[in-house]
């Protein structure tokens, strides 16, 4: 017999899902689903993919009311069910990634459903969840992760919330840092591993915020918390070199030159400017390397604006059109050209 998800038994029990997940009423199916949870979640974690689907279905044909008067019960389901990482923290991290995001994909399903009025005080719930005390740093993982989706989901909404999310990121984004620290982040062996991948959901968090934000998000003040905190990733080499070149290119890079654009005060494109050309005197030459793609990139996004920065920057490149290191050269050559076509005029009379 076969038994695969095309298979007459495999159709059958697809179907089956779909009329408990859509006939039965809240009052029944709820506490079976927290129940089958309990029993399931550390002897078959395989099987809590096809019930967060199942319970997704439901609260997608709930009514209104229905998910009013069942969400204090809901909330209290995926508060249990977010701990499915902390619960598991020696597992395979891929394994326990692919369970988890079954769990934050129902979750959402009914963050969209909420007002806002109802949205606010679970998601300070679920904030105030992520750093309780005693709990493990591993919960911090599953919240930057499910504030990077909630702000994928919400876009410009997010901002009237996110907030309260400034200050803590930025102090993650120096307890992760190994050129300001060399403790440990995670208490087991995989913690570099950890933290790598906490690194990646708050800068791809924030880079969200900063692009969807249409109401100024970034006051003089937030610029100021996260511009040293964001820049001086560009020296964090946690996770070996792969690791960092694949960090700064994919999710670091991005992340600041977007900042630069979200600036609600234009003042504050010199410091983050200047800051960025003293990485170019860096002693690691993979630093110096970093830092010529961030300036590149912030002056992608700020196009003629860049101008007015150009004759601070103008002596970081002179310096490094002769580094000792050949890379660096190189790459100082391809940026200047690539600022002549952004800015559309020659720099060579500068140099």
């Amino acid at each position: 017999m076969e038994f695969g998800p095309a298979s007459q038994i495999g159709l059958r029990v697809t179907s089956l899902k779909t009329i408990l997940a859509t006939k039965l009423a809240p009052r029944i199916l709820l506490p079976a689903i927290t129940k089958c949870y309990s029993e399931v979640a550390n002897t078959r974690k395989n099987c809590l993919g096809p019930l967060m689907n199942m319970l997704k279905e439901h609260i997608m044909v709930m009514e209104k009311e229905h998910l009013i008067s069942h969400q204090s019960e809901l909330t209290a389901f995926f508060l249990k069910a977010l701990d499915f990482r902390a619960e598991h923290a020696r597992d395979d991290l891929e394994e326990v990634g692919k369970t988890e995001a079954c769990v934050i994909d129902c979750l959402l399903s009914m963050v969209m459903k909420l007002s806002e009025a109802s949205f606010r005080p679970l998601f300070f719930k679920l904030f105030d969840w992520s750093k309780t005390e005693r709990a493990r740093k591993d919960r911090l993982l599953t919240f930057h992760r499910l504030a990077d989706c909630i702000a994928d989901r919400l876009k410009s909404l997010f901002t009237l919330f996110a907030g309260h999310l400034v200050k803590p990121f930025a102090e993650t984004l120096n307890q992760l840092n190994s050129s300001k620290t060399d403790e440990a982040f995670f208490d087991s062996e995989n913690s570099t591993e950890k933290s790598c991948l906490l690194l990646q959901f708050t800068m791809d968090c924030l880079h969200k915020l900063f692009l969807f934000d249409t109401q100024n998000f970034l006051s003089r003040e937030r610029t100021e918390t996260l511009m040293m905190p964001l820049v001086d990733q560009l020296e964090n080499m946690l996770g070996g070199d792969e690791k960092f070149q694949e960090r700064v290119t994919a999710h670091l890079i991005p992340c600041i030159a977007q900042f630069a654009v979200a600036m609600a005060d234009d003042s504050l494109w010199k410091p983050l400017n200047y800051q960025i050309l003293l990485k170019m005197r860096h002693t690691s030459p993979k630093v110096r390397f970093a830092a010529l793609l961030a300036l590149l990139e912030v002056a992608g996004k700020l196009k003629e604006n860049y101008l007015v920065l150009l004759p601070e920057s103008i002596p970081f490149l002179a310096e490094l059109m002769e580094d000792e290191c050949e890379e660096v050269e190189h790459q100082c050559q391809k940026t200047v050209q690539q600022l002549e076509v952004i800015l559309g005029e020659s720099l060579q009379s500068y140099f």
